[in-house]
């Protein structure tokens, strides 16, 4: 990873202070850096409805099509188990403990496939610094298939890409599965995400890991369900490319949109302080709507998240309306859509990188 530093601009210094005063002011007398009872309200019922569905799978009476049904109700409510539980355990907000933290980061990623670890570190020691920094955010890297950030390179198949970026999303959990889990763990490239952490652990967590979602999601299904193993093995692949789909619409717009900003430093230095970079480089979808965040964990209100990961989920409404207000008392940027607008965004945002002079 390249090393940056942010600008030490006084008035944008001024303006993080205002708002963390206003939200700190605003939540005193609430329980903000751990889980509450809507935040166990919410994880719960998702684990319910996830491993209820998955239970329905061995029942001789199920006809073909109601396992595949029950099979996708149980991949899309792991993902959210993930979104609701898992993504507040990786920033140590659900619990006060940090290996109770560690505990129910482990398990509530148990149906999605990407290693809880790894995906951790890259989370929080990459992106959640520097958001959409080409060689700093590895959510940015460059791939084969779509020219995601004007860094990209262009080359002639970007042309088409608003139009098969559908298909390649499709596949984005099982490569994480089968392809990028392992970069990680395995290429030296990578080194710095995983300092502090010895390679037994990680080794093993991720052998763990892996060990209990193919045993979950294909073995137990192939020896338990009254299926042929080719049904079984075709159910897991649509589930998984239907998940892939949900994923992508609730999170790939929050940082790749029309308007989204792609920083590259001026030697070592980015143009603008820390929390303002969160601003210029995010976007925040149906924030005031109780739907959007019972299904994203919270991740509808992404300004909030990157500016405040140490609370909790739950509180991200009250803050995104700080967030709002602060935004224009001091003349900083906000990016705010409804979801079918924040798609549209991002697909206008593909067609523009598809566009060699941009």
């Amino acid at each position: 990873m390249k090393a940056k530093y942010f600008n030490k601009s006084e008035e944008e210094k001024v303006f993080f202070t205002a708002l963390k005063e206003k939200v700190h002011e605003k939540l005193k007398h609430k329980t903000i850096s751990h889980g509450d009872a809507r935040f166990w309200f919410k994880g719960l019922f998702w684990t319910f409805i996830c491993y209820s569905s998955y239970s329905l799978l061995f029942l001789d009476s199920v006809s073909k099509m109601h396992f595949w049904i029950l099979y996708v109700i149980f991949q899309l409510a792991g993902l959210l188990i993930g979104f609701s539980f898992g993504h507040d355990a990786s920033h140590n907000t659900a619990f006060k403990n940090k290996k109770a933290n560690s505990v129910l980061h482990f398990f509530s990623f148990l149906t999605v496939g990407i290693d809880p670890l790894l995906w951790g570190l890259r989370h929080i020691r990459s992106h959640h610094l520097y958001a959409n920094v080409e060689g700093s955010d590895i959510d940015i890297d460059k791939n084969p298939f779509l020219r995601l950030s004007p860094t990209h390179p262009w080359k002639p198949k970007h042309k088409y890409q608003a139009y098969y970026a559908p298909f390649v999303y499709m596949f984005t959990l099982l490569h994480s599965v089968f392809m990028s889990d392992w970069v990680y763990l395995f290429s030296n490239e990578y080194d710095w995400m995983k300092r502090g952490v010895s390679k037994l652990e990680l080794y093993f967590r991720f052998l763990l890991y892996k060990v209990f979602y193919f045993s979950l999601v294909l073995i137990f299904p192939l020896l338990y369900a009254h299926f042929s193993w080719s049904f079984i093995v075709v159910t897991f692949l649509t589930a998984s490319a239907f998940t892939s789909m949900v994923f992508i619409i609730m999170l790939v717009g929050t940082h790749f949109f029309d308007g989204a900003d792609y920083p590259q430093p001026e030697g070592e230095f980015l143009e603008h302080t820390w929390a303002v970079h969160q601003l210029y480089t995010s976007c925040d979808w149906d924030a005031n709507k109780s739907w959007a965040r019972f299904l994203s964990g919270g991740s509808n209100c992404h300004a909030a998240h990157h500016l405040f990961p140490n609370i909790c989920h739950t509180n991200y409404s009250e803050i995104n309306n700080i967030i709002e207000e602060t935004t224009k008392e001091y003349k900083q940027p906000y990016h705010h859509k409804t979801l079918f607008e924040m798609m549209f965004s991002h697909f206008k945002h593909l067609q523009k990188m598809g566009n060699p002079k941009e």
